[in-house]
């Protein structure tokens, strides 16, 4: 019978769709996770092995506090302020991936709007993080690094790894 043939197959593409949601996407933030931050990363890559001309910037990004939340108020609360940090992160960068990379770890890939207004944006995050600094809310460190002719788009993450461990030294008022 082919309706039945067809109803399979519609069954079928809606469970293999709803299973690649679950495998990419982090179940605490629902951002994308570190296994869709690979295949970004791969396509990226592949994208500058083929002479493609693109233009893009990595953020790195890291909730202060969060061991403190933690060890005081339980994992409960610290789930609370991994979500708000997400929230905080999406607000800004509204026009580009975000990746939940490890527990309090983010990175954001910045194309097209976000690429151009990077700096912009990254004075957004730091106007947010004094604020909050007083509030006692969330804070995040970040770094920020642009694609310029690297092999591969890890050495740009690598770069902006390091500009967010400045950044985090320099929150916590250790530089």
């Amino acid at each position: 019978n082919i309706d039945t043939q067809i109803k399979r197959e519609r069954a079928y593409a809606h469970n293999l769709s709803v299973a690649q949601d679950r495998a990419n996407n982090d179940a605490l933030t629902g951002v994308k996770n570190k296994y869709a931050y690979g295949a970004e990363e791969k396509r990226l890559d592949k994208m500058l092995q083929d002479g493609q001309k693109i233009s893009f910037a990595i953020a790195v990004c890291d909730i202060n506090g969060l061991k403190q939340i933690n060890d005081t108020l339980g994992h409960q609360e610290g789930d609370r302020f991994i979500i708000c940090g997400c929230k905080l992160l999406c607000d800004i960068f509204s026009h580009s991936p975000i990746f939940r990379i490890g527990g309090d770890e983010f990175a954001i890939i910045l194309q097209d709007k976000d690429y151009e207004q990077r700096e912009d944006l990254m004075e957004i995050l730091q106007r947010k993080n004094t604020e909050n600094q007083k509030k006692g809310d969330v804070v995040i460190a970040a770094g920020i690094e642009c694609y310029q002719g690297e092999e591969s788009v890890s050495d740009v993450f690598k770069r902006a790894d390091e500009k967010m461990y400045q950044n985090k030294k320099l929150l916590k008022g250790e530089e």
